[in-house]
């Protein structure tokens, strides 16, 4: 069968079952999400507050595995759970959109029954495969072969621009590691429904399936393009439909009137677009899963409850759900303009990065702050520079630990056709209370620092950094609470790279968030404790929307006139258009 009847094929089967298909994912979902989720989160901060562990970093492994062996066992039992959740989640939906397809009549006692089987039959050694496959089948996560459980499992954005920026050979490597891990994941594509629906092992359920897809890896990859281009093409047609009939009503003065409860109507409306159109990748995604899945079931045929009340409820409650946010989202009652920050001083390339030069230009754009960066130089002065060594802008090969101050404020260094010298923190912050220019000051967790360098640059800076009102921020926790110490009256943030799991528990003032993993559970949690959350680094409108949208107090950014843009766009009487343009494009698939 070729690639597009293929997808026909699976397209009429979902149309025809569309509401049962839907149930099974909007029922799955919302155990997920309100009750899976919240528990797991409870049980990892219940572990690391009875282990007493402040925080989880990449930076602290080795000392939780030396010295907190529990919480790490702990952890990784969690961690079990979670894979043999997402395997319940997976054998449930299968098995339930297996049902539904072959007309056979099951109530969700016989459903339960099933995955139960399947579940309580996995050996221990399963938990490795299933590390392994899910880890694989994350690349095709937006069309519906994902779990919010596993949304996590993303590699943060400032490590993919680091790759391409400063090591192209290495984001070549990575680029040949996920076509590899896509082409497994299109080989193994049918290994689940052999375990389950055949009782397969893993080992021969693997084999089965690489001989199902021989010489047919273009032909699936096919089906799926084909559904990544009809879902594309659907969410821009009737979302596309739905903004230029608000824009017509906008233009039109005799509409005036009803334009606010219009444009209510109309993002409803969306949202319901987004819900049904994420249903619908999900739903089709499986069933080409369960494309060669054949199975016959001898159950009595009899009728179940439809629950149309549970059902008219959900409907209502999502409704007003929706109404509700999108009044207080046109009448600027939910979303405050966030603090804007200039990641390293510059703006889209205006400079060399932590140079006095750039600083000066990028303040011209009043930035709330400039974010820069501070090391310890050979002499035990204070120098603006971030990278741990001279190499990518001066050519090089030594750490600024190991020269002085003088050598370093005579080096030129390069970067977007520009040259300037290295600075030293004196010179920039009296460049910074010139303009009247805040600053974020990173302490830059390098080998080159001494045991003092936190307490040494407090005593020298810490009343002028209060009375300038500037922050600190840091990726150690260690300099962060010596911060606090030491420059109490200071504000200060910790930086964490990746959101893993709980809010820390920290001196600080505030987070300093890698956007990509960041989320409104986090910053719900954090606001709880009194704490700002600072998004870093979004560099495009989608990032810089979505950071907006799920309430960061502040945005760090490379492109800051586009942030400025944004802001201005959002928070300046837009029309209701234009803001319906701005919520879909941070809009995320509803289900994870």
């Amino acid at each position: 069968m070729g690639i597009f009847s293929e997808f026909r094929k699976q397209n009429s089967n979902f149309w025809r079952y569309f509401w049962k298909y839907s149930q099974i994912i909007i029922l799955i979902q919302l155990m997920i999400t309100y009750v899976l989720v919240p528990i797991l989160n409870y049980l990892a901060n219940g572990i690391t507050f009875l282990g007493n562990v402040k925080y989880l970093s990449y930076t602290n492994v080795p000392y939780l595995i030396t010295k907190k062996p529990l919480v790490v066992i702990g952890l990784i039992v969690i961690l079990l759970l979670i894979l043999l959740l997402v395997f319940t989640q997976f054998t449930l939906l299968l098995i339930s959109f297996q049902a539904i397809k072959s007309k056979a009549s099951l109530s969700w006692w016989d459903y339960l029954k099933r995955v139960s089987k399947n579940v309580l039959g996995l050996p221990f050694k399963a938990f490795g495969f299933f590390l392994l496959y899910f880890l694989i089948i994350t690349p095709f996560g937006s069309l519906g072969i994902s779990s919010t459980l596993l949304n996590k499992v993303k590699i943060p954005q400032f490590i993919l621009d680091w790759l391409l920026q400063e090591h192209l050979p290495l984001a070549i490597l990575l680029g040949a590691i996920y076509l590899i891990v896509l082409y497994i994941g299109l080989r193994w594509l049918f290994v689940l429904p052999l375990m389950i629906f055949e009782n397969k092992p893993i080992k021969l359920a693997i084999n089965r399936s690489w001989e199902m897809t021989r010489g047919k890896t273009l032909h699936y990859l096919g089906i799926f393009l084909v559904l990544i281009a009809v879902v594309s093409i659907m969410a821009t047609v009737l979302i596309g439909i739905v903004i230029l009939l608000q824009w017509l009503i906008d233009q039109a003065a005799f509409l005036g009137k009803f334009d606010f409860t219009m444009a209510v109507i109309n993002m409803t409306l969306i949202q319901f677009i987004n819900i049904f159109i994420s249903i619908y990748a999900s739903g089709v995604a499986v069933l080409i899963m369960l494309s060669h899945t054949h199975t016959h079931y001898f159950y009595p045929k009899r009728e179940h409850r439809g629950h149309k009340w549970f059902w008219g409820v959900m409907a209502v409650v999502v409704v007003i759900s929706f109404v509700t946010y999108n009044v207080t989202y046109f009448n600027d009652w939910l979303l405050e303009p966030p603090v804007t920050i200039s990641h390293r001083g510059v703006d889209d390339g205006n400079g060399v990065q932590n140079t006095v030069s750039a600083m000066q230009a990028t303040s011209k754009e009043k930035p709330d702050y400039i974010e820069m960066d501070i090391q310890e130089t050979k002499d035990h002065q204070f120098v603006v520079y971030h990278d741990n060594t001279l190499s990518n802008l001066a050519g090089i090969n030594k750490k600024p630990s190991q020269m002085t101050l003088n050598e370093l404020t005579s080096t030129k260094i390069h970067e977007n056709g520009k040259t300037a010298y290295i600075a030293s923190f004196d010179d920039y912050l009296a460049a910074s209370e010139k303009l009247n220019q805040k600053l974020l000051v990173e302490f830059k967790s390098v080998s080159g620092n001494s045991n003092n360098f936190v307490k040494h640059f407090s005593q020298k800076y810490g009343t002028r950094l209060y009375q300038d009102k500037d922050m600190v921020h840091s990726l150690s926790y260690k300099y962060i609470e010596q911060s606090k110490e030491y420059m109490p009256k200071v504000k200060a943030s910790y930086i964490l790279s990746f959101n893993l799991a709980g809010i820390p528990i920290t001196k600080a003032n505030a987070f300093t968030m890698e956007y990509t993993t960041l989320n409104s559970r986090f910053i719900e949690g954090a606001h709880l404790q009194n704490k700002k959350v600072y998004a870093w680094t979004a560099n495009d409108e989608e990032s810089m929307d979505h950071m907006i949208f799920i309430g960061s107090d502040g945005v760090i950014t490379d492109n800051l006139s586009l942030l400025n843009g944004e802001i201005h766009r959002l928070f300046n009487k837009s029309s209701y258009s234009e803001r319906m343009t701005i919520y879909v494009t941070q809009m995320q698939d509803p289900f994870n």
